[in-house]
């Protein structure tokens, strides 16, 4: 194990904890991380990184670059909060400003940990250690947007040999389970107002539309594959009852376990929109707002990551961290923790029973969820359809803790977090140095990466001229 890297991010946690926890306090929507963005390029470009920022025509997305020649490797960061989960640093609800954002998925520890391990390589290469360049990619907008397949159509990934990232978890392992492919798009109905009883035969309801939308698209669950999903909320629905609503419209996720089985069922979705504009005589407009691939890691940088992870070892939690989970964990949905054995190879299952019952993870699990989704969608996933690319979790909470909640924004703020990232950062970094120690391993990564993807380019899922949506947050 290269000690000097360890040591060194070990010499340097205040540093990369007071980062965090600044992202932390600061949380800030997709597009608008602002102070987040400001504050991890600031620090990298102090620590003698060329940093570029504004790229990809977003003005919180920023490349931080160290080094020179091959090989290059990437590492993904990411800043934006979630709305409505403020938070504070306690075991029971308290926003700290209600209706606030709040950091419910960790991404304070995840952009701050992916810094920390490019600081850490960077010292390597400075020292004549080792060659090539890291990469940091301040990536905005994951919770919402895609914007990293922004910056891979603006040609930012294009010589990257390998792309590494990582996920605040309530587990330690390296990640297997894909995330699902989506496309994120909002159906608006334009209608005719009239007054909804002296005069409703003149009005042509939009909300009529959306909620015939909805009824179709909840019927056409019985007929997706079972891997798709569909999610929506109301945006507008109308001002007042006894007017017929001329304006309302409906934002949806659709998911899919590829593109394929995204882009298929969201043609039916499309079908099902114009079918309730039809039925309501309303006009249909479709405002497309991003798209995603689903994630597909390479096997030769997963091995590696395996391998130093194993090295590094697990978070060490004191007995404060646990008493932390123990109470924080009084307030998850009931079963929360036994959904995690879905994904245990059935000779894993007897440590895992006993595992769920601890309040926070102190082992590494072994490669499991292959094949299996996890639901979700993420911007990583155009990343492993451009360059190999491999990610890790690690223990940054209570055992079960439910994503996007506020529980996860409390976990994210003390010391839990933080000691799940400093663990992100060792592994990271240590993975990143292994690549530019041996450049065969770096060639097989290429070759399994060339085969399963049959050497096809990357191609967009944006239609074309798409920019990003910016107008979500017009007033």
């Amino acid at each position: 194990m290269n000690n000097s890297v360890i040591i060194w991010i070990e010499e340097n946690r205040q540093h990369l904890i007071s980062l965090s926890d600044n992202v932390w306090s600061t949380p800030e929507l997709g597009l608008l991380e602002e102070v987040s963005s400001k504050t991890l390029a600031d620090a990298l470009e102090k620590a003698g990184f060329t940093v570029e920022r504004g790229v990809a025509k977003m003005p919180t997305a920023f490349i931080a670059t160290y080094g020179s020649g091959k090989p290059v490797i990437g590492i993904l960061g990411e800043y934006d909060a979630l709305p409505g989960l403020s938070q504070d640093k306690v075991p029971y609800r308290k926003p700290l400003e209600k209706g606030a954002p709040g950091h419910g998925c960790g991404h304070n520890l995840l952009g701050v940990g992916a810094l920390g391990a490019c600081l850490a390589v960077k010292q390597e290469i400075e020292s004549g250690n080792i060659k090539g360049t890291i990469r940091f990619y301040g990536t905005p907008a994951e919770e919402m947007f895609n914007a990293k397949g922004y910056m891979i159509t603006n040609g930012l990934f294009d010589d990257v040999d390998i792309a590494l990232t990582w996920h605040p978890a309530s587990l330690n392992m390296v990640s297997y389970l894909t995330a699902n492919a989506v496309n994120s798009v909002i159906f608006k109905f334009h209608g005719r107002t009239a007054h909804a009883a002296g005069d409703p035969h003149n009005g042509r309801s939009a909300l009529d539309a959306v909620e015939l939308m909805n009824v179709g698209c909840n019927y056409l669950r019985e007929h997706m594959l079972p891997d798709c999903k569909l999610h929506y909320c109301i945006l507008k629905g109308g001002v007042a009852p006894n007017i017929v609503p001329d304006e309302a419209e409906v934002w949806y996720f659709v998911r899919g376990i590829n593109r394929k089985q995204a882009e298929d069922l969201y043609e039916r979705v499309e079908k099902v929109a114009k079918g309730a504009a039809l039925m309501t005589e309303t006009e249909m407009e479709i405002d497309f707002l991003s798209s995603m691939y689903n994630t597909r890691y390479t096997k030769k940088i997963q091995e590696v990551l395996e391998s130093k992870f194993k090295e590094v070892g697990v978070p060490l939690f004191d007995e404060e961290d646990k008493k932390f989970a123990e109470e924080i964990r009084k307030t998850f949905p009931e079963g929360s923790t036994e959904g995690l054995l879905r994904l245990v190879p059935q000779e894993f299952l007897p440590t895992a029973e006993k595992l769920i019952e601890q309040p926070l993870c102190d082992i590494i699990l072994p490669p499991m969820g292959q094949g299996k989704s996890h639901g979700g969608s993420t911007d990583v996933g155009d990343v492993c359809y451009k360059v190999p690319t491999g990610e890790i979790i690690t223990a940054c909470s209570a055992i079960g803790n439910p994503g996007h909640s506020w529980q996860y924004v409390a976990s994210s703020g003390m010391s839990i977090g933080h000691k799940g990232m400093l663990t992100a950062a060792k592994v990271l970094a240590l993975t990143a140095i292994e690549f530019m120690q041996d450049s065969t391993a770096v060639e097989q990564a290429k070759k399994e990466f060339k085969e399963w993807t049959k050497g096809e380019q990357y191609k967009s899922p944006f239609p074309d001229d798409l920019i990003p949506p910016f107008r979500q947050y017009e007033k």
